[in-house]
């Protein structure tokens, strides 16, 4: 959502000790996440942004994945230690340790932006969130998690956002991803061709949109593909 396969959609990443990540098939495979794990408070290197967009560095406490989605608490050099909602900040980040694919351990940066939701993550939450960005570039992508209360074997479904380079967001969903994704990848045929296929589906977006970035900022044959390295 790392946390995907869809989450290998390079997904996301989830917090090993706060969550299961397997790999899913559009919403399949998200059965295991359970939230925070255990009664040990776990602090990771990460990060705040002030609404004036200064950088403030300490550790972060990581919550479920909705959690982290409507508040975050953070700790100071100093020692200090303040929870901070969306209206709060403009953002936050930390350091999550995941499984790669060859079921090795690793580290990935999680960053977060305030935004505006459709829907809250959870019943009567706020509708103003954290959401996790999944690629910057020419196309920023963030993917957003709401909780499925009735369905115990799919506790969460996910839903993606593009912000387009005046800031705005936009929803897009899979039943949209087909009609969105031709006019969104347009100009770069060798991506444009393959929608549809296996490996360039809802699920793979926040891949496609990488690789359309690197694109766009290396402007090689847009007849070839080519993909970028995840950061």
């Amino acid at each position: 959502m790392t946390m995907r396969n869809f989450l290998s959609l390079g997904l996301m990443v989830f917090l090993l000790v706060a969550f299961t990540s397997p790999e899913t098939e559009d919403n399949e495979g998200l059965e295991g996440i359970e939230g925070v794990a255990g009664k040990k408070e776990v602090k990771v290197p990460g990060y705040i942004l002030n609404k004036n967009g200064k950088k403030l560095e300490g550790k972060i406490i990581p919550g479920s994945i909705t959690d982290n989605e409507l508040k975050i608490t953070f700790i100071s050099r100093s020692g200090q230690k303040k929870s901070y909602k969306p209206k709060d900040i403009k953002g936050y980040g930390y350091e999550a340790e995941i499984e790669d694919d060859l079921g090795l351990g690793d580290t990935e940066w999680l960053h977060y932006e305030s935004a505006k939701a459709d829907y809250p993550p959870k019943p009567f939450a706020s509708k103003d969130v954290f959401m996790q960005r999944e690629s910057e570039g020419a196309i920023s992508l963030f993917c957003y998690y709401i909780e499925v209360r009735n369905n115990p074997k799919q506790p969460f479904r996910y839903v993606y956002y593009l912000k387009d380079q005046d800031g705005k967001l936009n929803k897009i969903e899979k039943n949209d991803f087909k009609k969105v994704s031709k006019a969104l990848f347009k100009d770069y045929t060798a991506m444009n061709n393959r929608i549809g296929r296996k490996d360039f589906l809802y699920k793979n977006l926040d891949r496609m949109v990488r690789d359309y970035n690197y694109w766009v900022a290396n402007q090689h044959d847009a007849g070839e593909y080519r993909v970028a390295m995840k950061q």
